[in-house]
């Protein structure tokens, strides 16, 4: 209904004042509850067209009351309604406030539909101030949320609003394109009051794109449409239309008829508008025919009709300033009682933080000695890991040494024994057979290189060099082995800094058995024609960086020697970062802090 009022026009004063009675009848009994607001709401509708101040009376006592009940979609309704009625009053400003005002209610209870005929309402009286262009702003808003909200019958009276607007634009072709789907849709849903309007603004755009017959059309169908149902405005635009098109087609008699039509039809509704527009029309048909005395008659009832309706606008001013207050005083105590609602909701959320703050301190203090005895225990914990760990790499790199004295002293002495004696047989045993002497002499080479292997190993496991002069030189002497065991490999050594002073012989051990399982990893692994190893010793720390340029891997995998180079670097409390892609190599860093740990396995 709110949406239909937006293109129909006022009712017949009888039906009006018939409802206007069952209503308040209805209202003396009713009870001071949400009844009571959609009665006031209907009798302020019943009202609207024919006493717009009774309207706005009715819907200030249902916008009152509905806001009492805390009732928010009935206080919406209420402002739309009075929105409605100011509009039918000629007050527009107030209409379109009442109107935003039932749109920000709408909004905060999400009344969608009221959010359209909000937004419908305003739309309109923008295009009744004469602002069409605004006026579309809010229309296609209208439009927008009613067809995401899928209802047909809100949407129906929009379009042809739309079609108005353009009308207003002098764009005729989207004038009728609009008014053309409300008219659809008017049919679909048979909603005869805004088929009525919208065959009416038919009418209208058929007579701006000058075809007056098409026009003549429209405007018989609506005035048929229009019989015996309480559409003055929509009789009075029509009637007004066939004078219009009598008097272009210099039908005077016609268009006389018909503008008293329209007059009649006017009288009948009490649509004050209308009968101002009629007379003043018939007023001009008269003096057209040199009846000057009627078209006076005329002019006069025009300026009675005009007085009326200053005198109406003065009233309705009135209650529009009343309502304004109104409007502004409820404002005012929503938002103390806002305000009142915020500081309880901070009181009561102050109070809740001082018993959870009071609640934490206190846990905090029951805890404390707990927390205390748990870090002690994790502290314990850490220092027997790093004394086992100590232990565990000391007995390890003692077990290296034994092992490498027992081939360098045991097997490496042996196979140095068997070597001489090989040696010296094949220079006292005449052997005449070229194949005997190829094998004595296979046989010396491969314990000649047992030898050196066994040599190797045994100072790959306790190695003299970093006993005796450091990291460096052992560095240097582990890579300078790889010279002979892998010619491919083009090795190179950079060393800056060192040695570090205050990097103990267990730490160095350490970053050397590092080194060592790096290197193997490259040869087992990588198949890098390239393997550069820098030392880079500083006042905090030692960095060693070992980068190839082998085949690179996306994910590391954690085996034996992985496994071992990780819990080396944890032990020396190291940063230890692995940089590598498929393809381009990997890049192993070390950053070694010199405070290192109290314990110290020999190297």
């Amino acid at each position: 209904m709110l949406c239909c009022l937006s293109l129909a026009g006022p009712v017949s004063a009888n039906q009006s004042t018939a409802q206007a009675d069952s209503l308040l009848r209805l209202l003396k009994v009713s009870r001071p509850d949400t009844n009571r607001v959609n009665l006031l709401i209907q009798l302020a509708w019943a009202r609207t067209d024919d006493s717009p101040l009774s309207a706005i009376s009715y819907g200030q006592r249902g916008r009152q009351l509905a806001h009492e009940l805390r009732f928010p979609r009935g206080e919406c309704r209420t402002l739309l309604m009075l929105g409605w009625a100011f509009l039918r009053s000629g007050n527009y400003p107030t209409a379109v406030q009442s109107m935003q005002a039932a749109r920000r209610l709408a909004e905060q209870v999400n009344y969608r539909s009221g959010q359209v005929h909000a937004d419908n309402g305003m739309g309109y009286a923008h295009l009744e101030q004469g602002s069409p262009r605004l006026a579309l702003r809010y229309l296609f808003r209208a439009v927008r949320r009613a067809e995401a909200l899928h209802d047909m019958p809100l949407l129906t009276p929009i379009p042809g609003n739309i079609g108005q607007a353009y009308l207003q634009l002098n764009k005729t072709d989207s004038a009728r394109h609009y008014i053309e789907w409300g008219y659809r849709l008017d049919l679909q849903q048979q909603d005869w009051h805004s088929e009525i309007g919208d065959l009416a603004l038919l009418g209208d755009v058929a007579m701006q794109s000058g075809q007056p017959q098409q026009a003549r059309t429209y405007y018989r169908r609506c005035i048929e449409r229009a019989q015996y149902r309480p559409i003055s405005y929509a009789l009075c635009q029509a009637w007004l239309g066939l004078a219009r098109v009598a008097s272009q087609q210099n039908q005077p008699t016609e268009a006389l008829t018909y503008a008293q039509r329209a007059l009649e039809a006017s009288e009948q509704g009490g649509y004050a508008r209308g009968i101002l527009i009629a007379s003043e029309a018939l007023a001009n048909q008269y003096e057209a025919r040199g009846d000057t005395a009627r078209a006076f008659a005329h002019l006069r009832r025009a300026s009675q009709t005009n007085s009326r309706l200053f005198s109406l606008n003065r009233l309705v001013q009135v209650q529009a300033l009343d309502f304004g207050e109104q409007l502004r005083r409820q404002e005012r105590g929503d938002e103390r009682r806002q305000q009142e609602a915020e500081r309880r909701q901070n009181l009561l959320l102050g109070t809740l933080l001082l018993l959870l703050l009071g609640s934490g301190v206190g846990y905090l203090l029951i805890n404390r000695q707990h927390l205390r005895r748990e870090v002690a225990l994790v502290q314990d914990r850490q220092q027997l890991e790093r004394r086992y760990a100590a232990e565990i790499m000391q007995v390890e790199e003692k077990e290296r040494r034994r092992v490498g004295a027992d081939l360098h002293d045991g097997v490496g002495q042996l196979l140095c024994a068997a070597h001489m004696n090989l040696a010296a047989l094949q220079q006292q045993l005449p052997l005449a057979e070229p194949q005997q002497q190829s094998l004595l002499a296979t046989a010396v080479a491969t314990i000649d290189e047992s030898v050196r292997e066994i040599r190797s190993i045994s100072h790959g496991l306790a190695p003299v060099a970093l006993l005796e002069r450091g990291l460096a030189p052992a560095a240097q002497q582990l890579l300078s082995r790889l010279r002979y065991s892998d010619p491919g490999l083009a090795v190179r050594l950079h060393t800056v800094g060192l040695p570090v002073p205050g990097l103990s012989v267990a730490a160095q051990a350490l970053v050397y058995r590092i080194l060592q399982e790096a290197v193997q990893n490259v040869l087992r692994h990588a198949q890098a024609t390239e393997l550069t190893v820098q030392l880079l010793g500083t006042a905090t720390d030692l960095t060693m960086m070992v980068e190839d340029n082998g085949l690179g891997f996306e994910n590391i995998t954690d085996g034996l020697g992985m496994h071992n180079i990780r819990l080396r670097a944890r032990y020396l409390n190291a940063q230890l970062e692995f940089d590598s892609e498929p393809g381009h190599g990997t890049t192993l860093t070390l950053r070694v802090p010199l405070q290192t740990p109290p314990a110290a396995p020999a190297a």
